[in-house]
């Protein structure tokens, strides 16, 4: 099945529809390997960093340590950058918050990793995340782009 839906005669990124974002954002969503999120602190103090990710009806989705920096400043402001592919690349403001108890999500996530990072998923990094997912130790997080 394709990712692309078509309209008139040229090709629209089905993500462009149903996150909301211009065509342009939205295949180089698609084809990104990572993004660079910037979480943010109460203070108002940003952090950037590499994230896999996995783009599912509406949301972009990674996982990450419970514990880590970003999912605790996220879990406290859920405020968001995310730039595509690169660090000064195309963006956008966001919403992030952690997902809990959605073992279809973490199926999916993990099988498109499998896909998109296929050889780092099959020598550890799957059963690392798998592992943190089932014993709480990570969490699934969510990324809604904000209402222009």
């Amino acid at each position: 099945m394709s990712s692309r839906t078509r309209t008139s005669s040229t090709s629209v990124p089905a993500c462009a529809r149903i996150l909301g974002m211009d065509a342009a954002l939205a295949a180089a969503l698609e084809r990104a390997r990572y993004i660079y999120l910037t979480t943010y602190s109460a203070a108002g103090k940003a952090g950037t960093v590499p994230t896999w990710l996995f783009v599912h009806d509406g949301a972009i989705y990674f996982t990450t340590q419970r514990e880590s920096l970003k999912a605790r400043r996220i879990r406290k402001t859920g405020r968001v950058t995310v730039h595509v592919g690169r660090p000064d690349g195309p963006g956008f403001e966001g919403r992030a918050e952690w997902v809990d108890d959605r073992p279809d999500l973490e199926t999916r996530l993990l099988a498109a990793y499998r896909r998109k990072y296929r050889l780092l998923v099959p020598l550890g990094m799957g059963r690392r995340i798998r592992r943190g997912l089932g014993a709480k130790t990570s969490v699934l997080v969510r990324i809604t782009p904000s209402s222009p």
